[in-house]
């Protein structure tokens, strides 16, 4: 691939990137980053407590050594408070960069929910619940100038570009101040027994809308961004080996509108001795610039459960107008949860699978 090719495809990558991601990080395994999602998630886990890796990597085929890299890493705890409530107590870290300006967005966040009993079902643990959760955290942006070059560095004449030239740009500042970042959110569910249940849930990101300009008195405000989320798991013709788990997220940040759609097939056999397999698909669908919505990819997963840990694995194939440049390759991400099982029936409340 030839160098004009090369730059044509990576304005077409960060044009669409900045589209479909508006400000935020996104990920396609979004079950498995639950904090990221809905803070009213904290705490939401068959067990103990969990820990959880997730990392993304996208538009390699494109632009080699240097793609798109997400990580994001949680831990909570939940404990029980009142008779049948609990609460969830949580921490968040990501980093976000992007290509050759090494542009990256770093978040730390503690949150916290409280669940709330609605209800009881057939089973001790089952039951409705309603949960309220929110997190506070701080953040921060920066780039690397370096490996960029502006309109006053092109020499006309020669038709290259001298880095050499003042760039006509003042930097002062490669990274922003450090602000502070307020997420909340609400959820409700009803767990019926092990393998049926329904969730539906809300959350705000931003809601101090931080200044991110890197400009010393200028306005660059993080958008509040709006999630909605409904799923559930239901017994396939009555089996309860195989189950399906259907969700929906939608999000929307300023201009920009995403929502990931699909679900998982889930299956397993009591000789496994709690080890299932997930198999599933997703559409993700975003807002065209100037209206419509697109099919941006259709996404594969597979998600490997044990007792404790669960490995997950998903690709996004490329369905936009870049699936040509890209040969229908878009992002590739794995995401590692650990679960310390319940002890004792005071610690036990039934959740749903996401």
């Amino acid at each position: 691939m030839n160098h004009l090719a090369r730059t044509i495809i990576l304005f077409c990558c960060i044009t669409f990137y900045s589209l479909t991601q508006a400000q935020d990080s996104h990920f396609s395994q979004f079950y498995h980053v639950a904090h990221q999602i809905n803070p009213a998630l904290i705490g939401v886990y068959n067990g103990n407590f969990r820990a959880a890796v997730t990392y993304r990597d996208q538009w390699s085929t494109v632009l080699g050594g240097s793609p798109y890299r997400t990580a994001v890493a949680t831990f909570d705890v939940r404990k029980p408070i009142l008779k049948g409530d609990y609460i969830g107590l949580g921490v968040t870290v990501l980093h976000d960069e992007v290509h050759s300006s090494n542009f990256s967005q770093d978040r730390a966040h503690v949150g916290f929910s409280y669940m709330k009993k609605l209800g009881t079902g057939r089973r001790r643990a089952s039951g409705q619940y309603l949960i309220a959760g929110g997190q506070v955290g701080l953040g921060q942006n920066g780039f690397e100038s370096s490996n960029l070059w502006f309109t006053e560095q092109y020499d006309e004449r020669s038709g290259s570009i001298d880095r050499l030239l003042p760039s006509g740009e003042n930097f002062n500042n490669l990274q922003t101040p450090t602000f502070l970042d307020a997420n909340a959110g609400v959820l409700w569910y009803n767990v019926f027994d092990e393998n049926r249940n329904i969730y539906f849930g809300g959350a705000i990101h931003h809601l101090t809308s931080p200044n991110v300009s890197f400009l010393d008195n200028g306005a660059a405000t993080l958008d509040r961004k709006f999630v909605v989320q409904v799923g559930g798991e239901f017994s396939i013709s009555g089996n309860d080996g195989l189950t399906l788990l259907p969700s929906l997220v939608a999000q929307k940040q300023g201009e920009a509108t995403n929502i990931l759609a699909g679900g998982n097939f889930r299956y397993t056999h009591q000789e496994w001795r709690e080890v299932a397999l997930r198999i599933g698909g997703w559409g993700h669908v975003v807002n065209k610039l100037e209206s419509g919505f697109l099919m941006n990819a259709f996404i594969v997963s597979t998600t490997l459960e044990t007792e404790r840990l669960n490995i997950g694995l998903s690709y996004d194939l490329n369905t936009s107008n870049l699936s040509l440049a890209t040969n229908s390759r878009g992002a590739f991400e794995i995401a590692l949860v650990y679960t310390q099982p319940s002890k004792g029936r005071k610690w036990r409340v039934d959740c749903p699978k996401f």
